[in-house]
């Protein structure tokens, strides 16, 4: 049986990543902090960035809640989310490991290392996050995983030429593009959990694996 997701949920999902992608932004990174001193808002945007986080949480918990209840039986739920959070604990190791030593034994400079380690960085959270996005859906409408890897290369496609064009955006305008940097993030997410629930059409043969 396909479970079928309601578009209130989905909204709710999509406006909670939207809130928590902001909110993020404004508190964790100093890209807004000249602009805000400038104008005398050192107080507003964090007032902002706390309510965005709250109102994103808040969204956000009771469908995360709601899904593990529905799914918490599929054993690949623990392995997906574990190969994730795996993955990604590698992936900033080896990026952060190979930036930190092309900063100590070559000639490139530290905003070069650092906008390259952040770029990488960028591509590969974007792509964990990609497949982490098609297991969950797939688990979802209880179907096969590895046997729907074809399914995954059209986003993949449009996921790398998004963190490319955030690169350049943020390199000739980095206030402007590092603010729209997880506005951008959070959409694609949506657009690729849109993708994989609502346009990708299953096949008759498929069974869960």
């Amino acid at each position: 049986m396909i479970h079928k997701w309601t578009f209130s949920r989905f909204w709710r999902l999509s406006l909670g990543l939207l809130l928590l992608g902001i909110g993020q932004r404004l508190m964790y990174t100093g890209a807004v902090s000249p602009w805000a001193r400038d104008r005398g808002l050192p107080v507003l945007l964090p007032v902002i960035s706390l309510v965005a986080l709250v109102l994103g949480i808040a969204l956000l918990i009771p469908l995360i809640v709601w899904f593990y209840k529905r799914h918490r039986s599929d054993k690949r739920l623990p392995k997906l989310i574990l190969a994730y959070l795996l993955s990604a604990l590698i992936a900033g190791f080896i990026i952060g490991g190979v930036g930190q030593l092309l900063y100590d034994h070559t000639s490139f400079a530290y905003d070069a290392v650092r906008t390259g380690v952040w770029t990488m960085s960028t591509i590969v959270q974007s792509i964990l996050k990609l497949i982490l996005c098609f297991g969950l859906v797939s688990i979802h409408k209880n179907l096969p995983i590895r046997q729907r890897r074809s399914h995954l290369w059209l986003p993949l496609v449009g996921v790398i030429f998004v963190s490319i064009g955030l690169f350049l955006l943020n390199y000739w305008l980095p206030t402007v593009g590092s603010i729209l940097v997880s506005l951008t993030d959070a959409i694609v997410l949506i657009a690729t959990l849109y993708y994989f629930i609502y346009l990708v059409k299953e096949t008759s043969d498929e069974t869960t694996s």
